[in-house]
């Protein structure tokens, strides 16, 4: 089980997120320049929730937002995405759909939801790429193992399980490309056997960069494959997005995460705002054609959004860019 940590790291232009999640305590739930939490009841935080409500009226939108502990940070403080730190190797990846080609469906269920481990929480520590990397190697082990799928209605989600409970610290704080708390990308590389990820007890979460230093000895869970859709900075297309969630079980991918976003609690968010890039990394475990939305998994811990989950409609704030799989040994 996580220990107790102060949630959120955003990606957006406002305030931005925070949450309590299940694992060790962080020395402080300051930020790191020591200035107060934002108060999420304060008039000011209330006023623009209001100012968002008119907006989402105005807009026709179809989604719901409301004060939550996501909104207790500086979102540019939060957000993790950062394409400029690619390393060149990693665009040797591009363009593998890997198993996909061979398990390739005629068609594909209209609603399927695949498999994933509960939301977990950042922290104060812009490390949504460590998580949406460890996100897929857990699911990658859950599908090796064939565990039953989640499941998922329009207001509960329903994890597969809750293990295996893997160490983002480990990414975070012993990766080779200079990924930080400042940000980074999907960091799959470093996993590759004889390397792999080790579980959570062996190299806690701090929502902090540390020493690289862990348990002796740690049981690994390697990858042995990896692999883009298309690129990190493309997105694929809808069908070959909903082919490897079908095939590997879920995939991590990159949005554009704004404030509307960030005040999320429910409804199918179809915000129609046009951004040019990235600047969050979450993970895709499931889609409903009937409401033409994925099921977004985040890592603002469960107090965001439907218990830490989103319906986001297809193709919003650039939601699937950067689609990367993940395979176990």
């Amino acid at each position: 089980m996580r220990k107790a940590l102060v949630l959120a790291v955003l990606c957006t232009a406002l305030m931005a997120p925070s949450i309590l999640a299940q694992r060790d305590p962080i020395a402080s739930a300051m930020r790191p320049d020591d200035t107060p939490l934002v108060d999420i009841r304060s008039p000011e935080i209330l006023a623009r929730i209001e100012a968002m409500k008119a907006e989402i009226e105005a807009n026709g939108w179809t989604f719901q937002v409301g004060p939550n502990p996501a909104m207790e940070y500086d979102l540019e403080q939060l957000c993790g995405r950062r394409q400029e730190l690619l390393p060149p190797d990693a665009h040797e990846r591009d363009n593998m759909p890997g198993a996909m080609i061979a398990s390739a469906m005629a068609t594909l269920p209209t609603r399927f939801i695949g498999r994933f481990t509960s939301p977990r929480d950042q922290g104060q520590c812009g490390s949504c790429w460590a998580f949406a990397t460890i996100d897929e190697v857990e699911t990658a082990v859950l599908t090796k193992n064939g565990v039953k799928y989640g499941t998922a209605t329009s207001t509960s989600v329903t994890p597969s399980a809750t293990t295996p409970d893997l160490s983002e610290e480990y990414v975070l704080s012993c990766n080779p490309y200079k990924y930080s708390c400042s940000g980074g990308n999907v960091a799959f590389g470093m996993l590759l056997a004889p390397k792999g990820a080790m579980a959570e007890s062996c190299f806690p979460y701090v929502a902090k960069k540390r020493t690289c230093s862990y348990c002796s000895n740690p049981a690994l869970t390697p990858l042995v494959s990896w692999g883009y859709l298309t690129s990190d900075t493309t997105s694929p297309t809808t069908d070959a997005i909903k082919q490897a969630i079908f095939t590997y079980g879920a995939v991590a991918a990159y949005i554009y995460a704004d404030s509307l976003f960030q005040a999320y609690t429910g409804g199918v968010f179809n915000d129609t705002k046009k951004y040019s890039s990235t600047n969050h990394a979450i993970q895709l475990v499931g889609w409903d054609d009937a409401t033409g939305a994925w099921l977004l998994k985040n890592s603002w811990g469960p107090g965001w959004g439907i218990q830490g989950f989103m319906w986001i409609k297809y193709g919003t704030c650039r939601v699937g860019e950067g689609t990367a799989w993940a395979v176990a040994q």
